[in-house]
């Protein structure tokens, strides 16, 4: 006999399992969904249920549902605000999916009944019927049955129909869906039975375990609250027979009789005690109070340590860490000798001033060292909060003191040294100004009593060696200029650059890198050769690092070989292998004279180079163009040297409309770079006049300084590092202004030896020592209208090649 096939509207289900005999509520939202809902409503209210393998699918075709499904009939239809439908509907039977249609519009499948196979045999009958009352002993017993409606499990529990039991229980266990669908699919009762037996066991088991736990977590919070009031209660009882807590509070009172604080600290400490006492132990202000109790039991009120009072050491300990820098050595040594002899002078506060990786923070470790202080660093680079220096207020979450006072009670010692690094770097912002916070650190007037936000106590830090490092001066806000004193660590020349490599970086690289056992030969001119070609800076970080480099080619090259014999030596040839190409031009200046183009001297933030000035002329409007990246104090320097050689034009015999018609371009190459300085006014000036005048410019010149509208030159600063600079470029005279004579002192002996120095102090004297003929120029102070005798200026392409 053939099966009946039939067919109605599919409703394909996500993660979900209807039952026959069991009654469900469900959210349709897919519009073929819906339409095929609205379809069953429209006839006899059947619709078949499909649960899909796997719920990601939109659109699900025959092979993606399972095989065996639910009639159901729609009981009641809802709905919702957003147009979707919420349905109530009772499973009939199972049935045999054989086909899925889709129309577009909904899905219909074609089912046919699916059997259920009861027990063979008397004895499956009887298993059966043990399997099935243990369910529903299991399941009345358990919490499984909890939240349901129980009236309608015991109506068809007294039914005495098994499916119907089996299919209810398996309808109302939290399983996965996959093992639900398993047990629907599943067409022997006495199977189907046994798979609900093994779930239901199982969430049973879950459920146990859940019930055990919050048993456990409920007795520990039990167990706690009755600590707790325990604790409350032992606290009474002692207050009452004036005791107290002998392991906290008694622990507490005895260190701060240990600790010899003066009366105000003491008596403090003592209140926050006994207000701690008052407090229940496990709430979120006693906590508050045992850290502040903490903090100030830790700090060194009275902690020292001994200063060592044998300058001859100190002064090896300095030769041994650090080449040249003989000023600096000699003031720190100064320093020294005056905290020996006068134990209570507090001295000024010394601010290392200098470029990167000229040895600021090395020295001021090495002071440390001299004095045998402990050594503190306190980096305030970006820093925009006060609370960083003063601390916060207890009020604050999380609130904690200011940097000065957490490395004290880091260091333990009311006397180290404590170095600011970085102090032209503060900010501020509307969070207050912490420039202002370290006032009151740095004045001698105001540190001994300095308090801190948090502490709400003075602190002593007279006693505290502060040492500042800066780049640059101009950046340092003033009030704390004025409590300075500064020692300026110039530029290192390239002798002692070589020097510095030899002693100390060359030994460092080679333990560093584990080659310290292999032969590398190198003299100062391959050293020489690094830092001309590989490093342009004032000091010798880039230095370290090409020597890092090549010790790390070395050890790679003897680790590929394995011959501790082999010499690795630093010639040029090597050089390049080990650092590539040389980065930088060493001894680059005109080979030749040069018309409108002048070597200038500059003092960056990296040391001295040599700045190039060029002019040129061209037939225009009288339009000044300065390009080059300069700032607006060159930009004012180029106009000041344009305003001089106007006031002598008629001296220079220049046609009466010559700046009405005549276009000026200054230009300093390298226009990436930011330049910016009171230094090139003359530099400017004498290119304007060569350009001017045709007359070159001696290649071999440099020159800095600073003109006035009458020709006056003026003094500048960083004469040693602009030197320097033009030693390397390889120029043979300097031009400064007369008023920096007595800086050539500061200069190394073996580069004055071999340059020759101008000092002067007039425009005249500076174009009659740079350019290659001599021109007369006023030396009156004024400016002076155009002789009536012009010399016609021509050439003007030639000019401007040049």
């Amino acid at each position: 006999m053939s099966e009946k096939i039939k067919n109605y509207p599919a409703l394909p289900l996500r993660d979900l399992v209807v039952f026959p005999n069991s009654v469900s509520s469900l959210f349709v939202g897919r519009e073929k969904s819906m339409a095929a809902t609205r379809a069953a409503m429209d006839g006899d209210r059947k619709l078949v249920l499909l649960t899909q393998k796997e719920p990601d699918i939109v659109f699900p075709q025959l092979e993606d549902i399972h095989e065996i499904g639910v009639i159901c009939e729609i009981l009641q239809l809802l709905k919702m605000p957003d147009g979707t439908f919420k349905i109530l509907v009772e499973g009939l039977s199972r049935v045999l999916i054989k086909c899925l249609n889709d129309d577009d519009t909904m899905q219909r499948a074609d089912i046919a009944e699916a059997k259920t196979t009861l027990p063979e045999n008397d004895l499956e009958q009887k298993l059966l019927d043990k399997i099935v009352k243990d369910i529903i002993f299991s399941f009345d017993e358990s919490q499984v049955s909890r939240g349901e409606d129980q009236a309608s499990f015991n109506e068809i529990f007294n039914k005495n129909n098994p499916e119907y039991t089996v299919d209810a229980v398996a309808h109302a266990i939290k399983a996965a869906y996959h093992q639900k669908q398993a047990i629907l699919e599943e067409l022997s009762l006495l199977h189907r039975a046994e798979k609900t037996q093994i779930a239901l066991s199982s969430q049973i088991e879950i459920l146990e375990l859940e019930s055990d736990i919050h048993n456990r977590v409920k007795q520990q919070m039990d167990k706690m609250q009755r600590k707790l009031y325990l604790h409350e209660q032992m606290k009474a009882i002692r207050e009452e027979m004036d005791e107290g807590d002998v392991d906290e509070f008694e622990d507490y009172k005895k260190r701060i009789q240990e600790k010899h604080l003066s009366d105000e600290i003491r008596a403090k400490a003592e209140q926050e005690v006994r207000k701690l006492e008052k407090m229940p132990p496990m709430s979120a202000e006693s906590a508050v109070v045992r850290n502040y109790l903490e903090i100030i039991l830790d700090l060194p009120f009275n902690d020292f340590t001994e200063d060592n009072k044998d300058i001859k050491l100190a002064e090896e300990v300095l030769e041994k860490s650090h080449h040249g820098l003989e000023k600096v050595k000699e003031r720190i040594l100064e320093f020294i000798a005056v905290r020996q002899l006068a134990l209570e002078s507090r001295g000024p506060i010394l601010c290392l001033v200098g470029p990167p990786g000229v040895g600021k923070t090395s020295l001021a470790k090495t002071l440390a060292s001299c004095l045998d202080r402990k050594f503190g660093r306190i980096a305030l680079g970006g820093i925009r909060d006060e609370a960083e220096i003063r601390g916060h207020r207890r009020t604050y979450i999380g609130a904690l003191p200011g940097r000065v006072i957490t490395t004290l009670r880091k260091l333990k010692v009311k006397n180290p040294v404590i170095l600011l690094d970085e102090l032209d770097k503060i900010s501020n912002d509307y969070r207050g100004n912490p420039a202002a916070a370290l006032l009151e650190v740095l004045d001698p007037e105001q540190n001994s009593e300095f308090t801190d936000n948090y502490l709400e106590l003075p602190f002593d830090l007279s006693q505290v060696l502060f040492i500042a490092t800066a780049n640059v001066v101009h950046s340092i806000p003033e009030p704390l200029l004025d409590r300075l004193e500064l020692i300026e660590l110039s530029s290192y020349t390239e002798h002692e650059k070589i020097q510095i490599a030899n002693n100390f970086l060359m030994d460092k690289q080679a333990k560093e890198n584990g080659i310290a056992d292999l032969k590398i030969k190198y003299n100062d001119k391959s050293l020489a050769y690094i830092v001309r070609h590989y490093t342009k800076e004032a000091g010798v970080r880039q230095l370290e690092r090409e020597l890092a480099k090549i010790a790390r080619k070395v050890a790679r090259n003897f680790l590929q070989n394995q011959s501790k014999e082999q010499k690795y030596l630093l010639d040029k040839e090597n050089l390049h292998k080990f650092l590539g190409p040389p980065k930088f031009q060493y001894g680059k200046k005109e080979s030749e004279a040069a018309i409108g183009k002048c070597h200038g001297m500059a003092w960056t933030s990296v040391g001295g180079d040599i700045l190039n000035v060029e002019v040129a002329l061209a037939h225009g409007a009288g339009k000044l163009t300065i390009t080059g990246n300069l700032g607006d104090v060159m930009k004012e320097s180029a106009s000041a040297a344009v305003g001089y050689l106007r006031s002598q034009a008629h001296l220079l015999k220049l046609q009466k409309d010559f700046f009405e018609s005549t276009d000026i371009f200054i230009h300093v190459p390298e226009g990436a770079i930011p330049k910016d300085g009171p230094s090139a006014g003359i530099t400017l000036a004498t290119a304007l006049f060569s350009a001017v005048t045709q007359i070159p410019v001696k290649n071999e010149v440099a020159m800095t300084g600073e003109i006035t509208l009458r020709g006056k030159v003026l003094q500048i600063g960083g004469l040693k590092e602009k030197v320097l600079a033009a030693y390397r470029g390889g120029t043979k005279t300097i031009i400064c202004p007369k008023d920096n004579a007595s800086d050539k002192e500061e200069i190394p002996g073996y580069v004055t030896e071999k340059l020759e120095f101008h000092f002067v102090s007039t425009m005249q004297e500076v174009l009659e020592l740079a350019l290659t003929k001599k021109l007369n120029l006023s030396t009156e102070q004024g400016i002076y209208p155009f002789a009536a005798n012009h010399l016609e200026f021509t050439n003007l392409d030639s000019t401007t090649k040049n």
